[in-house]
Formats: C-alpha cells, sequence, structure tokens
C-alpha cells in the first residue's frame, strides 16, 4: 500500500482505477492499495455483516441530516476522539445497549412501590427501558418502563405479588438507533 503526501494534483481523488489499483482516503491522507478481489462466495454472515454494516451508513448519513443529531454526534466524536460524526453515528448503530444488571433485592412482592434497578449503558445513551415480571408459567403479572434517576434505570413496581419465587424479571433496553438488548433473571 503506498501513500501519497502533499500532491496536489492527487489530494482528495478516491475511486477505483480498472481493475489495477484503488485510491482511498483516510485521515485526510490518500492511499494507493491494490485493488481487492475475492475467491470465494461470501458466507451467510458475512452477507448479514455487509447488510447491517449498509444499515449503519444509511442511519449515519440520515442523522447527520437532522441538526439536533449532527450537533449530539459531533460533541460525542470531539469528546471521545472520534475521526467524524458520522463515525460516531456508525458506532452507535453497530453496537446495541448493554444490560450489566438487574438488582431486584428490594422486590418481595408484598406489595407495589417496590423498587428494582437496572444498571444499562450504550456508546451513545439507551433512551428506553421497559420491564416486565412473568410468572414461571409465563403469565405476564405486571409491565412498564423504567426511569432514569442518577444514572441508574428504576422500575417501581405496580402490582402486588403474592408468591414471587420462580418469577422471572425480563429488562429490554433500547437505544437512539432503535437497538435494543434483553437480559432477564430468575427470582
Amino acid at each position: 500500500m503506498a501513500k501519497i503526501e502533499e500532491n496536489f494534483s492527487m489530494q482528495g481523488m478516491s475511486g477505483k482505477v480498472g481493475n489495477i489499483f484503488v485510491y482511498r482516503q483516510r485521515g485526510g491522507k490518500t492511499i494507493v492499495a491494490k485493488t481487492p478481489h475475492r475467491s470465494t462466495k461470501k458466507t451467510q454472515k458475512q452477507e448479514e455483516a455487509n447488510k447491517r454494516f449498509k444499515a449503519a451508513s444509511i442511519y449515519a448519513k440520515n442523522a447527520l441530516l437532522d441538526p439536533t443529531l449532527k450537533e449530539l454526534y459531533t460533541a460525542e466524536a470531539k469528546k471521545r476522539d472520534v475521526a467524524s460524526p458520522y463515525n460516531m453515528a456508525m458506532a452507535d448503530y453497530l453496537r446495541p445497549p448493554v444490560i450489566d444488571k438487574i438488582n431486584a433485592e428490594a422486590y418481595t412482592g408484598s406489595a407495589s412501590g417496590e423498587k428494582i434497578i437496572i444498571e444499562a449503558d450504550d456508546k451513545f445513551k439507551v433512551i428506553s427501558l421497559k420491564v416486565k415480571i412473568t410468572k414461571s408459567n409465563g403469565s405476564l403479572i405486571e409491565e412498564g418502563q423504567a426511569s432514569l434517576s442518577e444514572g441508574k434505570w428504576v422500575y417501581t413496581t405496580t402490582t402486588a405479588n403474592a408468591s414471587p419465587t420462580g418469577d422471572k424479571i425480563t429488562v429490554i433496553a433500547t437505544d437512539r438507533t432503535g437497538n435494543s438488548t434483553t437480559k432477564g433473571i430468575t427470582l
């Protein structure tokens, strides 16, 4: 791979020249590389990754057309020393939220108003966290949205549950891009 520096006739050039070489832009520099050739057919997993990457690219382009999102991604890119707001938006799309911990120690089921505390994170922002409590046979006891308080998500129960042993608490975290992650615990 060759790098072209301070050549004004090549500055900003990108694209393929026949099947010989390719010009690419990386970090403000023009890079010349051999044209890539694929000798084998892509696997199903590779096809899925390509589709996801394409969807991330579409999301990033559209997000930067929205002045509010562009400002948020620009600020976050500068804060994290990421190459561009586009790259920040791509990373946001490609990384789903993570549910680190579901703390149900205060949940006894004896009364409504008990707290379940959830620690969830995303590279950018979790915008919604839904909590669902079901019996061991799958029947719904209650469900609702948790609220963010001091960096943790808090779900306040609305129904008394006489025998919570064996019941399941399921948490669904959703980020700005629509990615969701589900995690559950059994009481």
